[in-house]
């Protein structure tokens, strides 16, 4: 780190010294981006289980790509179709998949977003070395990598870091004299990510930018956003049509508008002001240093008046300002703010020390590594004790595990009121989900063995509604660990006849 540190910064106690580098610490900076993004985002990237139901879905979903080798409509194993979310984040899966060979698992999962928050930091790190930026070149990454929640979700699958990189890169190259065509291929990636979203945050940063340094007028404003629309597009009217217009129903109306306008049922809604305070804890330690930074913006004119500082809170403010109109909120659908808050930062860092005395810098420099630093331990702590500790109440492996040896493939496994994509994940197909008493009734009936998973209160009250036959619970994922399950299940057995 110091050797690190004397090639970007190098005070000296007369004067004020440029804080340029020279050329030859290029690949000593990139050597060190490297090292802090494998242990941040790959660093036991795959030693806990698949948790969430959007890291499960999206193995579902690549897995039965591999499997039929259909690859447009992603489809989970109950064989519904997933219209959550446009299918590039599944095809980057499968992609992995593929090239790594073998089935889909956690690692091929959530590598997407490994790369994804590397790549990140390498836009930043590029960005700001060619704008001469020598120390925030570096300072801001690093402070990116090390926000809590950046880099939590830089080690999960879900569709947020690749969308956050997708928009950083059309931040960068939309207004470009020779990279805007790239640009609008980030906003059609964008749109294959998460849909409309991913298009009008970074089109909203950039024109917000470009309105601010009265650069309006730019052809190439218009020019990345059409290419945008004319790559990204033609899916989304293929995906309608092959679905009779379902897709739309679905995916834009509810997942989208719907949403947006906190119409859906089960989804909780938040006040305007609930990504102030999220940015500010998701965003630690670094986030401590925004006040400070936004009053030192406001009173010191060079401060306004810089390039790398107006962009950095355009951006910011700008998604969390569009983010704010939803009524749905997230703390994970901020992550695309977070570049722009690290650019904010380190852009004052570098602008603010040379104001400051030798032995300040020093101090400053000090206590940048010291954080780091315990950083780099609260990271190891939680990755080698706490992610064990809780590992058993969550993982669904070893409940899929013994359900198979019970009921093993082709034996379809039934799911009854209970959303479990993990489990359905390691379980495989064939399985399907139902809700209705009614129907279990009728599996209850069927002639031979039918297992079905359900929660606990479920197997408890089934003789108030099944009068065809009846179920024995014959495994529960709780036994199967020992202890207590984050989400309980058991599995029962058909009996035909009271």
């Amino acid at each position: 780190m110091k050797s690190l540190w004397s090639t970007t910064w190098q005070p000296v106690h007369a004067g004020i010294r440029p804080l340029a580098a020279p050329e030859t610490s290029t690949p000593l900076h990139v050597i060190f981006l490297l090292l802090i993004s494998w242990f941040f985002f790959f660093h036991g990237l795959a030693d806990r289980d698949v948790w969430s139901s959007h890291e499960a879905r999206a193995g579902q979903n690549a897995q039965r790509m591999l499997d039929d080798r259909s690859f447009g409509l992603p489809r989970l194993f109950d064989d519904r179709f997933d219209f959550q979310k446009p299918p590039l984040y599944y095809w980057l899966v499968a992609a992995v998949t593929t090239i790594r060979g073998g089935r889909v698992d956690a690692w091929t999962i959530r590598l997407p977003a490994a790369l994804a928050a590397t790549g990140c930091l390498f836009l930043l790190w590029h960005w700001l070395r060619r704008n001469g930026r020598r120390l925030a070149a570096i300072v801001s990454p690093l402070l990116l990598a090390t926000m809590v929640h950046f880099t939590w979700l830089g080690r999960t699958g879900r569709i947020d870091m690749p969308l956050a990189f997708t928009i950083a890169l059309a931040i960068f190259t939309l207004s470009s004299r020779r990279w805007w065509w790239l640009g609008g291929l980030s906003l059609a990636a964008g749109l294959l990510l998460k849909g409309p979203i991913g298009f009008v945050l970074p089109v909203a940063v950039v024109l917000g930018s470009a309105l601010w340094s009265r650069e309006i007028r730019s052809w190439r404003l218009l020019a990345g956003p059409t290419i945008g629309l004319l790559a990204g597009l033609p899916w989304f009217i293929w995906a309608n049509v092959e679905t009779k217009g379902e897709f739309v129903r679905v995916f834009f109306w509810y997942h989208n508008v719907q949403r947006a306008l906190g119409d859906a049922e089960a989804l909780s809604v938040h006040p305007w002001w609930y990504y102030l305070p999220r940015l500010m804890v998701d965003a630690l330690p670094w986030s401590l240093l925004l006040p400070f930074v936004l009053i030192y913006w406001i009173h010191n004119r060079d401060a306004r008046l810089d390039r790398g500082m107006r962009l950095g809170l355009t951006w910011m403010l700008v998604i969390v300002a569009v983010l704010s109109c939803a009524r749905f909120k997230r703390s994970d659908y901020l992550i695309p703010a977070y570049p722009g808050l690290a650019l904010l930062l380190g852009c004052a860092a570098e602008k603010l020390l040379p104001s400051l005395q030798f032995q300040w810098r020093r101090r400053a420099a000090a206590a940048l590594v010291s954080a780091v630093l315990l950083l780099v331990g609260a990271w190891t702590w939680w990755l080698h004790d706490e992610l064990p500790r809780v590992e058993p109440m969550r993982e669904q492996r070893t409940f899929a595990r013994r359900i198979r040896e019970i009921a093993p493939t082709p034996n379809i496994i039934l799911f009854f009121r209970a959303e479990a994509h993990a489990l359905t994940f390691h379980l495989g197909r064939p399985v399907n989900t139902f809700l209705e008493w009614e129907n279990l009734d009728i599996w209850a009936g069927r002639p031979g063995t039918h297992y079905i998973v359900m929660p606990p209160e479920c197997a408890e009250e089934w003789s108030r509604h099944v009068v065809s036959g009846k179920l024995e619970i014959v495994a529960q994922n709780s036994d199967c660990i020992g202890g207590p399950h984050e989400k309980p299940l058991v599995l029962v057995r058909t009996i035909p006849g009271r």
